[in-house]
């Protein structure tokens, strides 16, 4: 996909779920309110094993290895 339509399909996504959002001050924040946009080339690295842990996602920009999101997945079947 171009950078162009990757940007659109990112604003479609969002604006699919905004109505989803529990807080009104996330609510409040529209992709329309947010002007200022940037497309990055990302790889997203999983650490997992074969015991039932759960796993961490690492989000990196490909080309300075900046770090852009990690997130910890908990084991299927944990209570939330």
């Amino acid at each position: 996909m171009t950078q162009d339509e990757l940007l659109t399909k990112a604003i479609e996504v969002l604006r699919k779920l905004q109505p989803q959002m529990k807080s009104d001050r996330i609510r409040d924040v529209t992709v329309d309110r947010l002007p200022k946009r940037r497309v990055r080339d990302a790889v997203v690295i999983d650490f997992e094993s074969d015991e039932n842990v759960g796993k961490i996602q690492v989000t990196m920009e490909r080309d300075t290895g900046e770090m852009i999101n990690a997130k910890y997945v908990p084991p299927k079947g944990a209570r939330r």
